[in-house]
């Protein structure tokens, strides 16, 4: 993805930053990816998501999706 041919910022660099996301939001986002992967095939399980970061969670989940 950050190899892709194109003049934006993040190809030359070869980094993605977001300042607008804390460390641990981002880390619990990246942990959700993980898992999602693990168990798609079915297999339910659930995701913990400590109540202290439900809310910075939420809104770090509507700017990526914009």
């Amino acid at each position: 993805m950050l190899t892709s041919p194109g003049s934006f910022a993040e190809t030359q660099h070869g980094e993605v930053r977001f300042p607008e996301i804390s460390g641990a939001v981002l880390e619990k986002i990246c942990q959700y990816f993980y898992w999602s992967l693990q168990y798609s095939s079915g297999k339910e399980t659930e995701f913990h998501i400590e109540p202290e970061i439900t809310l910075e969670l939420m809104m770090a989940a509507n700017f990526l999706d914009t």
